[in-house]
């Protein structure tokens, strides 16, 4: 049995397995640099994995969703140019060489002979395409993570130049971010977007093959993958299936119908089998700061210094949360340690809010889709409580989850808003966390003004995005975080932890990008 210990704080996200297979092998994701594919593999017979998790996935068009269940379902289909291990340590994917020919241009080779899961080959024309779809503002909800991308060329089929509009640093790791997903050039078309949201074509380990809404989502092994390295498949079939009630999914793994579980109940989490690992993602609120009374900080500020974050995390999460502040986790490059999280001090609050001239308190509504995080509504329900002790009337809107994708991705938060948000970081860098989602482009842009160009926090992180000099990339991060600490142009609460509730029959590292890699388990029989 593996056994990791909690190291960092935070909530909870699970699967399913049901496997069957009469005898445990070991699996071993390969991590080859240039070299080239040993054969096709062979999947265990009759090894089935079921993965639950509270919500069913909103889309399968990579371009269209950074909500981290749905995702998952995207980094076993498809494959990134360079992808993130286990360590996250990046690491090649379908690129086994990249260059920097000059500061704006990078030159990079594509593994050969690599095929979608249709048996159409992957070249450097299917790159082209979906980056290009990413770099039109409003064709994606990833364009603020493309957009230092003025062009790409294709040279032949397995060969390209992304060039970008100034120096960017972090072209490699772009290559591994969300939105980086490859599908093939007819997808890319509005058309064509219709189609891979419904039916995907990736050229990833697993590939598609049915999608009941509300159901399940059936993939199976990609016998062709080009990292299998000639090593048996772990699993022959995926299936994922959306459990809702928490204690449900609790009862199915008790019960042996499923071997992961997501968003196990905190205090159940003691009565089954846990992996464990900190997470790179943060429980965060988007606030609708263009109107009265949220455009003032002094009433963002109160907002914060009346909720008791730590009371929260102990009793909502069992313990597993670190109160943060200045918008990044202690996992990104740019992370201010000398940014203390706000206390609770009710007395505080009622001081910023009289200074700013709502003594008489306001009304707020607080968003969340359901399966957003474990305990979503009891979070919102304890914020409303906490926040009335200072005059402020919270109402609670619990959404569907495609409800929810909905407003985040077409930024319709209404004035007076707050919407539950748990965002990780695409780069380990402050550009892909804050400025992905506080970029003019990016989700959270137009609820603040300080996105905006002209303004410190946007010309310091427009500034940092350029910059080659790490160091110099660090006192620009080191000012914008001050900045977001101070504004408070979101609501932060704490950092979370990655937790797993599993059977015996499986095995697996926890990763703290939150990714649930079917080729990097070891599944045993029953």
């Amino acid at each position: 049995m593996l056994t990791y210990t909690l190291r960092k704080l935070g909530h909870t996200v699970f699967v399913a397995l049901g496997v069957r297979r009469p005898r445990p092998r070991r699996l071993l994701a390969a991590t080859s640099l240039l070299t080239s594919l040993a054969g096709p593999a062979a999947a265990q017979p009759g090894v089935e994995l079921t993965i639950a998790s509270p919500a069913d996935a909103t889309t399968m068009d990579p371009g269209r969703s950074t909500q981290v269940l749905t995702v998952n379902y995207f980094a076993n289909l498809y494959d990134t140019l360079t992808r993130w291990d286990g360590s996250l340590k990046l690491q090649p994917g379908l690129a086994p060489a990249r260059k920097a020919l000059n500061d704006t241009t990078w030159e990079v080779t594509l593994r050969p002979d690599v095929k979608f899961h249709d048996g159409t080959p992957l070249t450097a024309e299917d790159v082209k395409a979906t980056y290009e779809r990413n770099i039109v503002p409003g064709r994606t909800v990833v364009t603020a993570g493309f957009a230092t991308i003025e062009a790409v060329q294709a040279l032949d089929p397995t060969t390209l130049r992304l060039i970008t509009k100034k120096p960017d640093p972090l072209m490699p790791v772009r290559m591994a971010q969300m939105g980086g997903y490859i599908y093939p050039a007819r997808f890319a078309s509005e058309e064509g977007n219709k189609e891979l949201a419904r039916k995907p074509v990736g050229s990833g380990a697993y590939k598609f093959v049915e999608w009941v809404k509300d159901d399940r989502l059936i993939m199976e092994v990609n016998r062709e993958w080009w990292d299998w390295g000639g090593k048996p498949a772990p699993v022959e079939r995926i299936i994922w299936k959306p459990i809702p009630d928490d204690f449900a999914r609790l009862s199915a793994l008790k019960r042996g119908e499923v071997d992961i579980i997501t968003n196990v109940p905190p205090d159940q989490m003691k009565t089954v089998r846990t992996l464990t690992a900190p997470a790179t993602r943060t429980v965060t609120f988007w606030i609708n700061t263009t109107q009265p009374p949220l455009n003032n900080k002094r009433v963002r500020q109160a907002l914060h210094y009346a909720v008791d974050v730590p009371s929260i995390v102990r009793n909502l999460y069992a313990g597993q949360g670190k109160p943060f502040s200045g918008g990044l986790a202690d996992t990104d490059f740019g992370y201010n340690p000398a940014l203390k999280p706000y206390p609770y001090d009710p007395g505080r609050a009622r001081k910023l809010l009289g200074e700013a001239g709502q003594s008489a308190g306001f009304d707020v509504t607080l968003y969340a889709g359901r399966g957003t995080m474990v305990n979503d509504k009891q979070l919102l329900e304890a914020l409303a409580d906490m926040w009335s002790k200072v005059g402020v009337r919270a109402r609670v809107e619990m959404m569907e989850m495609v409800q929810r994708q909905k407003m985040n991705n077409e930024r319709t938060l209404p004035p007076h808003g707050l919407m539950l948000i748990n965002p990780q970081s695409t780069l380990l860098d402050a550009d892909g966390s804050v400025w992905r989602l506080f970029h003019p482009n990016g989700f959270g842009g137009k609820y603040w003004v300080g996105s905006q160009p002209g303004q410190r926090f946007h010309d310091l992180m427009e500034q940092a995005r350029h910059t080659l000099d790490a160091r110099a990339r660090k006192a620009s991060y080191t000012e914008a975080t001050q900045i977001l600490h101070e504004e408070k142009p979101w609501l932060e609460l704490f950092q979370e932890v990655v937790v797993y509730g599993v059977s015996k029959r499986v095995s697996f590292k926890p990763r703290p990008d939150y990714r649930l890699i079917v080729a990097e388990m070891t599944a045993g029989g029953r």
